[in-house]
């Protein structure tokens, strides 16, 4: 054996011995954690997955299933775009869940506005894609592009890997034992529009709301296609579903870590850090977060494809790539896939996907001349493609054909840009000139208003920092060894844009701005605990890999092998133990050890998501569930229709009292409360004071009241006498009733 051979040896030894002490950190941790508020009891949880398998494994293998035919479609669809084989699984996944989503939206556009969003269309479309693929474009991966244990190759289980898997094992326990997604802010503004599309199979307008609870402002249009398409082929409940797609969500963000990691870790000591950016990343709240397959993590692994395609370009040789104007039927040009993946990303969560958009605008005013002909037409292609959303979210009405509209001007753009920048690259350059004078500019008025700047930029850091423990540290390795990724363009790139937006939020007035300002102050800080810690875990990992790098470190012979095992060591106790002065919360925003996100998971394994609710798992109990029911046979008997509002009284729009019927039945609420709340949450939504039941009751349009029918749920603590009389009074016969509450239908 040579020196290499000796120098690989050690590294893999230093790793083990590291993987080894994490996994005993893990168990330990959780162990440590029982007593707290964020522990668990070992048999209860596990005989909680026990009990609940029978009924959650049929849902995720339907949830993967459908979700595997949603995406493969996407793959073949990329493969036609491409005009070749794919060079990697890892692009090949990924940018097939690019084209799964605009696939999506496309098919949201065109389907859902007349009808027929439903399981047999959607079906016969995706199985004609399918074989398409099968037919025509074969071969999808290239000879190589398998790794070496999906080649033939022997695969090796090494204790990294194995602690790797423990620390990704959370949201998919979880999964095992929640039939619905397990979180309540995804029921009002995920859940409900899937649960709206796969009942009816149709959305009239963007701004189309199902729950009373969320406004036009919460709707995601990327999101909704995704979701709506996945749970509509499955035939399942949209909650079920969204539980369901926890495991591909989880793979997907895997993959797409592994790859951003990959294209910035460059070569170099500290290279190669895409298996420790899967450790270091279990850390952020994200990973926490991938057991409610939120829109804030599902958007990742397209911003993480295309920061990575960013990268590969800054990492070829200039010449190395051919950029020619192609004509669409052709393959498209990179700019505009590029564009595709942003504006994707800006159509399941839009403050992610500008933020990464603002990343590649940041990066090419830094390297125009690599950047130029690939971000231009792509930020062009996104801008457009992004309309939809903004005028959703500004409240505007438009039909659901408008996203088709977007999509064909977007692309149209993406390769004018393109033919235009490749016929006078003078046009690119005036363009990126423009920009940095308008960066110039912002720097101005920054120093001019310094104090304040500078006490935003505290304000806006302070909470990002300060829960960045161990990955800052790390960070500081990275740095300090001079890792690749320490000197990626796209990572510092993605930091600005996450500290300037952070800077941003603290300058909106406090006084006078209304709920927008305290919008934008609440959720943009909030936003951004799922966008910059995933670039300081990079960094993280590249720390990391440089301490183990025995064979490349710029510190060897100062650095010896016992004192890099100590450090190694020393780290991955710190990632694993809950070692903090406080401890954290279930719903903590901010840096996680191992074993508190296993914790705080197997915690809600053990006693169900949803306490306080009527069911701590299923969100209602059996009364509400009938109630449920009813309403739904009104919907089966073609009486109660996608447009058909119903009216729900209450004595709270919460939905531990009253039952969520836009969230599990997918009808069109409005709810009467005695104390409707108005805040940055409930803003456009429809939560309206009790004492207006008489003018809507008294409301027409057709075929006779306005509102066709009506829930009432009865709380006689917080509701006046009479109001059933009311009801009956305005032309409302029952139509079902029980212990929970009763289904009125208007009669004359």
């Amino acid at each position: 054996m040579g020196p290499s051979s000796d120098a690989s040896a050690e590294r893999s030894a230093i790793v083990d011995l590291a993987a080894l002490v994490g996994l005993a950190g893990i168990v330990a941790g959780a162990t440590l954690l029982g007593p707290t508020d964020v522990g668990f009891e070992w048999s209860a949880a596990i005989a909680a997955v026990a009990s609940w398998l029978p009924t959650t494994l049929p849902i995720a293998v339907i949830a993967l299933a459908a979700s595997a035919v949603d995406i493969g479609a996407g793959v073949v669809l990329a493969r036609a775009i491409r005009g070749r084989p794919f060079g990697r699984l890892d692009d090949a996944l990924l940018q097939g869940f690019v084209a799964a989503v605009i696939k999506d939206v496309a098919l949201l556009g065109l389907l859902a506005g007349v009808g027929l969003f439903d399981q047999v269309v959607l079906a016969i479309l995706h199985a004609v894609v399918l074989a398409a693929g099968v037919a025509r474009l074969r071969p999808i991966l290239a000879p190589d592009a398998l790794p070496r244990p999906f080649a033939g190759g022997a695969v090796a289980i090494s204790p990294f890997a194995v602690l790797v898997g423990v620390a990704w094992a959370a949201p998919i326990l979880l999964q095992a034992a929640s039939p619905i997604v397990p979180f309540m802010d995804i029921l009002p503004n995920h859940v409900a529009p899937a649960e709206h599309l796969r009942t009816f199979g149709t959305l009239t307008h963007l701004t189309d709301t199902q729950s009373p609870i969320y406004g036009p402002s919460r709707i995601f249009l990327g999101y909704t296609a995704l979701l709506g398409t996945i749970t509509t082929l499955s035939g399942l409940p949209a909650g079920a579903v969204l539980a369901g797609f926890i495991l591909p969500s989880t793979i997907l963000v895997g993959v797409a870590v592994h790859r951003l990691a990959t294209a910035v870790g460059g070569v170099g000591p500290g290279a190669g850090i895409g298996h420790w950016a899967l450790l270091t990343f279990a850390m952020t709240t994200s990973l926490a977060r991938l057991g409610d397959a939120r829109a804030t993590v599902v958007v990742l692994p397209l911003v993480a494809w295309a920061l990575a395609l960013v990268g590969d370009r800054l990492a070829a040789d200039s010449g190395s790539v051919a950029w020619t104007a192609r004509r669409l039927g052709r393959p498209f040009p990179e700019g505009v896939i590029l564009g595709l993946a942003l504006g994707a990303a800006i159509l399941v969560h839009p403050v992610i996907g500008f933020l990464a958009a603002l990343t590649v605008g940041i990066a090419v005013l830094v390297q125009p001349e690599r950047l130029t002909r690939l971000a231009v037409p792509a930020l062009g292609c996104a801008a457009v493609l992004a309309l939809p959303q903004a005028a959703t979210m500004l409240g505007f009405v438009l039909p659901t054909a408008l996203l088709v509209a977007a999509l064909a001007l977007a692309i149209a753009v993406g390769l004018a840009l393109d033919r235009l920048l490749g016929d006078l690259p003078v046009v690119g350059t005036a363009l990126v000139g423009m920009a940095r004078l308008a960066a110039a500019a912002a720097v101005v008025l920054g120093i001019l208003f310094a104090g304040a700047v500078v006490r935003a930029a505290i304000a806006g850091a302070s909470p990002l920092l300060m829960v960045l423990e161990v990955s800052g540290l790390l960070t500081a390795v990275a740095v300090a060894l001079r890792t690749p990724a320490s000197r990626s363009l796209v990572v510092w790139a993605a930091l600005a844009a996450g500290f300037g937006v952070a800077t941003f939020s603290q300058l909106v007035p406090a006084e006078g701005s209304g709920l927008l300002g305290d919008a934008l102050r609440f959720e943009l800080p909030k936003t951004l605990q799922y966008w910059v810690p995933v670039f300081v875990a990079i960094l993280a990992a590249a720390g990391l890999a440089a301490l183990v790098d025995v064979g490349r470190a710029p510190l060897e012979g100062r650095l010896s092998l016992v004192i890099r095992t100590v450090a190694l060591v020393a780290f991955v106790v710190a990632i694993a133990l809950p070692i903090r002065p406080k401890p954290i919360d279930a719903f903590h925003l901010g840096e996680h050890r191992l074993s508190e996100t296993f914790s705080i998971a197997m915690r809600w394994v053990e006693r169900g998501f949803f306490a306080g609710f009527p069911d701590s798992r299923s969100v209602v109990d059996a009364p509400r569930q009938e109630l449920l029911d009813a309403v739904r046979a009104e919907i089966e008997a073609g009486r109660l229709g996608a447009d058909t509002p119903v009216l729900h009284v209450a004595g709270s729009f919460q939905m531990w009292a009253a039952t969520p019927l836009g969230v599990l039945d997918g009808v069109t609420e409005t709810i009467l409360v005695p104390e409707p709340e108005v805040s940055i949450h409930t803003v456009g939504g429809r939560i309206l004071d009790l004492d207006a039941l008489p003018e809507l009751l008294a409301q027409v349009g057709p075929p006779g009241a306005a509102y066709p029918y009506v829930v009432l749920e009865p709380d006689p603590n917080g509701m006046p006498p009479g109001i059933r009389d009311e009801i009956v009074a305005a032309g409302y016969a029952s139509i079902f009733a029980n212990g929970q509450g009763e289904l009125f239908v208007f009669q004359r």
